[in-house]
């Protein structure tokens, strides 16, 4: 079925989440407030507040359009639509000059010229119509224009105007990205895949294809076929004029805003320039959230093989060369979930731990309240006794690390001429090398017997020889690590963590819960290693 689909501007096309406070500093203001609604709430508050919010209002929507951002997902979105041949309009409550705007700036031609310079309303194939921009001086005649389109579905992030009584009942009512409200009406999502995911199905390799064209015609990418992934991003195998490649699409930004595909880019970019084995990078998308990276043929790189085992520890120890060629901290932010400071490693796993707290199941309540719980606290009191005041102390800059955070022989692939590849470095960043040392013998996707995990400790401590206290902060935190991997093995219990994995995971759509039960035994014999002496 062809859906006539209309979209709403304001906040929920165009994000002035960050926009609004810099608007207000600005104007003079004082405010330290990093959002729309903290500061509406700050500015209200004042003497003549009303009078306040509606001159950021007046300069925001129109001199200072530019300081706005696309909701993420957005322009995935309208591609997808536009893929199926569905219409995309857009309808607009915008008047045609802002409050207190000296400027006399048009608001509705700022409006355009923002969607037309982000290259989501134009004259292509891929963008929408000129024509099919509308704007309202009122709310009543946004609703008589939405009447006369005749529109299939709107998408707004005001449940005043979904909800008012002259709303065209054929029209089906999608609230954006805020809390439900109590009416049946009105089915409220939280992000823009969420929105094209309920419209149009699970996203598939006709639409990769699509949008590969899209952003790299020079290509002449031919055909897409999905990878059933492990992790959390989707990925196509395109066939191109310049051989295969993979496209990674990368998980919603909305529900979880780490910036996955720039990390990953500029990681790769980094050790491509090296001459590291990695998969070289092709092209990368900030709009759709995608990247092309040359495709790898091969098989899957054997954990019982030693001369593999090598290979791994070669790519760190010339990782590690590069990393001492940069300024500790530059160029690259900090890994994932990095802890430079021991005492981090408990900060994160008592995080996790309140994250599973809400949750009730009698299995993971009494694997997490009784097994996990007991084994950390003695855990926690012999890292202490073991470093003492540097538990709580940054280690210096001189030892720290470029980390891929999620390295192992199960993201590497065995080229047909043997050699190995390395991938996935969504998690990139600088961090302690215990800890990259620890997370290659710990990993779920790793099944290292003893003897390869001495193997692989013993390269790593000659890679990190001038680091004096490398083994004693590798055998008091080795163990907190393991507890922390099996925290992290249970996250199929966490809504906020599946939905990740359901994007790069197809089969659990069906099984979550036979998921969750095979990941809790995998937690059991991960915390089994948290009273194993490592040296």
């Amino acid at each position: 079925m062809i859906l006539r689909i209309g979209l709403d501007f304001d906040n929920t096309i165009a994000n002035y989440d960050q926009a609004f406070p810099e608007v207000a500093r600005i104007l003079g203001y004082k405010t330290q407030t990093l959002n729309k609604r903290d500061l509406k709430r700050e500015l209200l508050a004042q003497p003549d507040g009303d009078t306040a919010w509606q001159k950021v209002q007046g300069l925001i929507y129109g001199k200072h359009i530019d300081l706005a951002t696309l909701y993420p997902g957005v322009y995935e979105f309208v591609l997808r639509a536009l893929s199926g041949n569905h219409q995309v309009f857009i309808v607009s409550h915008k008047t045609k000059l802002g409050h207190f705007d000296e400027s006399k700036t048009p608001l509705r031609t700022a409006a355009t010229n923002w969607l037309v310079n982000r290259k989501l309303v134009g004259d292509e194939n891929s963008q929408i119509s000129l024509q099919n921009v509308f704007y309202a001086e009122t709310r009543f005649e946004k609703i008589q224009k939405i009447t006369e389109l005749q529109l299939d579905v709107f998408i707004d992030d005001l449940d005043e105007v979904l909800g008012d009584e002259s709303f065209p009942v054929v029209t089906r009512k999608i609230l954006f990205g805020v809390s439900p409200v109590p009416n049946s009406n009105i089915t409220t999502m939280q992000s823009w895949r969420e929105v094209g995911n309920n419209l149009f199905g699970d996203l598939e390799a006709d639409f990769a294809l699509y949008g590969a064209q899209q952003i790299c015609p020079e290509l002449n990418c031919s055909s897409a076929k999905r990878i059933e992934g492990r992790g959390n991003s989707k990925i196509f195998r395109i066939e191109t004029n310049v051989g295969a490649l993979a496209l990674k699409v990368y998980p919603d930004l909305a529900v979880d805003n780490r910036p996955r595909r720039k990390t990953e880019w500029l990681a790769l970019s980094f050790l491509d320039q090296n001459k590291l084995p990695v998969p070289a990078p092709v092209n990368t998308n900030q709009d759709l959230n995608w990247s092309l990276i040359k495709w790898v043929d091969g098989s899957p790189a054997d954990q019982l093989n030693e001369a593999h085992l090598s290979n791994a520890a070669e790519f760190i120890r010339s990782l590690t060369q590069a990393s001492r060629a940069l300024s500790a901290g530059s160029l690259f932010d900090f890994a994932t979930e990095a802890c430079l400071t021991p005492s981090l490693v408990e900060s994160q796993i008592k995080s996790r731990l309140e994250a599973l707290k809400t949750i009730e199941d009698s299995d993971l309540r009494n694997f997490v309240d009784n097994s996990l719980s007991a084994t950390l606290s003695r855990t926690i009191d012999r890292a202490h006794q073991s470093l003492g005041d540097s538990y709580n102390t940054t280690l210096d800059s001189r030892f720290w690390t470029l980390s891929p955070s999620d390295f192992g022989l199960h993201n590497a692939i065995a080229t047909p001429e043997n050699d190995l590849v390395f991938f996935d470095f969504e998690y990139f960043g600088w961090d302690d090398p215990v800890k990259l040392t620890a997370d290659f013998c710990l990993h779920p996707g790793m099944s290292l017997d003893e003897n390869a995990q001495q193997q692989w400790i013993s390269e790593a401590k000659k890679v990190f020889a001038d680091d004096p206290n490398f083994g004693v902060r590798l055998n008091a935190l080795y163990p907190l690590y393991a507890i922390r991997w099996a925290l992290i093995i249970l996250n199929e219990y966490r809504a906020d963590k599946i939905k990740n994995r359901l994007n790069a995971q197809s089969r659990m759509q069906s099984d979550i819960r036979g998921a969750q039960l095979r990941q809790m035994e995998k937690a059991k014999l991960m915390l089994m290693n948290a009273d194993r002496i490592i040296l």
